[in-house]
């Protein structure tokens, strides 16, 4: 009988291993690239709105607009993703006109606990703005 019940704890401890795995790898940070154009919009609270024209993401896919709207300081806006199964909000914080950090933590549907951390610049005219950063999925 001792050696059955040792049989059991060994496989009870594969099994939550196996089961653990895909948690641990869920949370590893993988890059992150999108382009995205903006326009102005004076049905947008702060007036204008982008579109994104190539993500690395495939569920934030070209055409996905992002909406923005005054954050918590000066130098802050919130900014919104939609998907056709989820969205996400985060704040962006500029540093310059075309500097900016942009933090996300939370989201609903296909990105509930969607983590993203970007740097955004644009082109030297403004016309395309990008998003470099990391994202993962996780607290």
């Amino acid at each position: 009988m001792p050696s059955l019940k040792r049989l059991l704890v060994v496989m009870g401890a594969i099994v939550a291993l196996t089961a653990l795995a895909p948690v641990a790898s869920a949370g590893s940070p993988r890059d992150f690239h999108l382009d995205k154009t903006c326009a102005e919009d004076s049905s947008e609270p702060l007036g204008f709105s982008c579109t994104v024209e190539h993500s690395d993401f495939k569920w934030i896919p070209a055409g996905t607009e992002i909406h923005y709207t005054a954050g918590p300081a000066d130098n802050a806006q919130i900014a919104t993703i939609e998907i056709k199964n989820g969205s996400t909000t985060g704040v962006c914080t500029w540093s310059s006109d075309v500097d900016a950090i942009c933090a996300f933590d939370a989201g609903t549907g296909r990105l509930t606990q969607f983590n993203l951390a970007v740097v955004v610049t644009a082109s030297a005219d403004q016309s395309i703005w990008y998003w470099d950063g990391t994202y993962s999925f996780g607290n």
